[in-house]
């Protein structure tokens, strides 16, 4: 039995962060029900992909993010939606949601409300900035909260300035802490029997992610910059570096390691230099040490160094694209890829799966594709005993 068996989660969030969340407990077999609006759904199954995946409202990246669920179709505008709104809730174990602020109370599934009739409910509110507080009411996306956090100005070249992540960094690891979060409550509620409100902030999550600089800001006022490739060591020896055909990423932290790395590299004399000899004076000559370093690696290609390097203990890999990230080896050894079929899909389309193995709930490779949206409306709804006829009342205009 795998951990979540038995726990039903209310899912009314899109997007990104709450769908993360969700579907983390959907791969450990919780019932994941999604809340969607009726006729186009979750925003996400029309965007950042083509056109024709778009008309199918399935898009890559709603894919990805809603395995293991069902989703009933709800219009939250009308009094009959909201009532069988209630009821799922008032059913569950777990509740999430990711309106903006003062939403839900709105609809009447706000925690309050949804705890006067389920005291032990785990209710999870993930936004931009939390529930209270001066910027809580305004809108947050991605992009916008990297740069509103400070992570911009710790990402980008000194010489083209800040740069954002290439990808959805804080959505994808504030599901994440959702998920963690929500996991402590279940336990919590397992030993005590109380239910718990679980406030998950974007901004939060992403001021976590940089506590190591803001630690060092904090307690001694140093702010690193714009690093581009480099490294916060300071050492030549440390950082990207082009190769007659390709870029190697070195990390060498302590001094054995950048010592074995000037060996690697047949740099060994310069050792004796004072200028070389020991951790500080390389720092003192970075930028000679990294001429250094930089001619010996453009003498041979990528393939040609990565053995040698790794032969005398230094940490280090090529930068490659994500297609030769996801046909590696070891992915497959590990199987975190999970193989689904769907509709609008092919019959072997993979999916990255739970980031984790597990001995007793694993493998964690058994998923339900994402379905059509509001697919699984009536049988949730028989579910909840209500009659065909309260049924096709929700449903009047929504299938």
């Amino acid at each position: 039995m795998r951990a979540f068996k038995g726990i039903r989660v209310i899912d009314f969030s899109r997007v990104l962060s709450g769908p993360v969340a969700t579907q983390m407990l959907g791969l450990l077999d919780a019932d994941v029900i999604k809340i969607e609006s009726p006729g186009d759904g979750d925003q996400l199954r029309g965007v950042l992909t083509d056109p024709e995946m778009a008309a199918k409202r399935m898009s890559p990246a709603f894919l990805t993010v809603n395995l293991n669920k069902r989703s009933i179709a709800l219009d939250l505008k009308s009094d009959v939606g909201r009532a069988a709104a209630v009821k799922l809730v008032e059913n569950a174990d777990v509740v999430v949601e990711n309106f903006v602020p003062g939403v839900a109370a709105k609809l009447g599934i706000d925690y309050e409300s949804v705890r006067a009739a389920n005291p032990n409910v785990v209710y999870c509110s993930i936004s931009g900035y939390g529930q209270s507080g001066p910027k809580s009411a305004e809108r947050a996306y991605d992009v916008a909260v990297q740069a509103d956090s400070g992570m911009m100005s710790l990402t980008g070249h000194p010489e083209t300035g800040p740069t954002r992540v290439g990808f959805m960094l804080i959505d994808m690891t504030t599901g994440i802490s959702a998920a963690y979060a929500i996991a402590s409550a279940l336990y919590r509620r397992a030993v005590t029997g109380e239910g718990q409100y679980l406030d998950v902030a974007m901004y939060d999550t992403a001021l976590q992610m940089m506590s190591c600089q803001a630690a060092d800001y904090m307690m001694r006022g140093n702010l690193p910059g714009l690093l581009g490739n480099g490294s916060p060591m300071a050492q030549p020896t440390a950082g990207a570096f082009e190769t007659s055909n390709g870029i190697l990423l070195l990390a060498t932290l302590t001094s054995a390691q950048q010592e074995a790395c000037f060996r690697a590299l047949g740099l060994e004399e310069h050792l004796q230099d004072p200028r070389y000899a020991t951790e500080t004076a390389r720092q003192e000559n970075f930028g000679t040490g990294r001429d250094l370093v930089q001619a010996a690696m453009k003498a041979r290609t990528a393939e040609e160094w990565l053995p040698v390097l790794k032969q005398h203990g230094v940490a280090v890999q090529q930068v490659r694209g994500l297609e030769a990230a996801l046909s590696d080896p070891q992915l497959a050894h590990r199987g975190i890829l999970v193989n689904t079929s769907g509709e609008g899909l092919d019959e072997n389309t993979d999916m990255v799966g739970a980031p984790f193995l597990a001995n007793e709930d694993g493998p964690l490779t058994e998923t339900s594709a994402p379905v059509r949206v509001g697919q699984d409306s009536r049988a949730i709804l028989e579910e909840l005993n209500c009659t065909p006829d309260e049924i096709d009342a929700i449903l009047a205009g929504v299938e």
